[in-house]
């Protein structure tokens, strides 16, 4: 584990290996003991993959808590946390279903042409797997799932930015994620998804978080409300 400054007023913890599910784990772990410390001068946790980024009120620390390095403090507190005794949250799947190819999904068919795959072979081996999610970013809600099958790794994107509707379920390089809100990009569109991830009415509002175990099931059309789906548009 390295913890270094961020500026004067952050602090990032970054741990060493790969981007999996257990180096997830424990950044939940210690994003949670960081909270559970209730520390008034901790702005805010932000985890990413493989790093923790914590916000800290430099001034209100040496102001009002006689604190004369807020680094070396924000330091020693993290490096003397022992997150191996804190419990990991029993996780649900969360099943996302959708429809995959054609309209709901433009990019499949050169995805399987540059991957030499089937559009059953695809389905069998992005349904198959289960994913975590390592980070949550792009737009409010919106998953980055790790887990993906290397058969399946994109390693090309669309030929142009284009409108991309929320519910589309994307891979871009070695992860896939869901699209929460209307945007425009350039990611490879596979299928599509009723369930709506984002929504800023419910309580929650997001259905995911980092952590969460996320896995597809392959539906037809006929087979869920489809709602307000809007097509991709060149």
């Amino acid at each position: 584990m390295k913890v270094y400054s961020q500026g004067d007023l952050a602090i990032v913890v970054s741990l060493d290996g790969d981007v999996s599910k257990s180096t997830t784990e424990d950044l939940i772990k210690l994003s949670k003991a960081l909270r559970a410390k209730h520390l008034p001068f901790i702005i805010e946790i932000v985890p990413t993959e493989s790093d923790l980024l914590v916000v800290y009120d430099a001034t209100n620390m040496i102001k009002h808590y006689d604190i004369e390095s807020p680094f070396k403090y924000m330091k020693a507190l993290i490096e003397d946390m022992d997150i191996q005794s804190e419990e990991t949250e029993h996780q649900d799947v969360c099943e996302i279903p959708v429809v995959y190819g054609d309209t709901y999904g433009p990019d499949l068919k050169d995805l399987l042409n540059a991957n030499h795959l089937t559009e059953s072979e695809f389905v069998q081996l992005h349904t198959e797997n289960r994913y975590f999610v390592s980070m949550m970013g792009y737009s409010p809600g919106f998953p980055y799932l790790t887990g993906l099958d290397s058969k399946l790794y994109a390693r090309q994107t669309g030929v142009h930015k284009r409108f991309i509707p929320a519910g589309s379920v994307i891979i871009e390089g070695q992860k896939c994620g869901i699209v929460t809100n209307d945007t425009y990009g350039d990611w490879l569109v596979v299928g599509y998804t009723p369930v709506q991830l984002f929504d800023p009415s419910s309580e929650s509002i997001t259905v995911l978080k980092v952590g969460d175990m996320v896995s597809f099931k392959a539906v037809s059309q006929k087979d869920i409300e489809l709602g307000g789906f809007k097509p991709c548009q060149s």
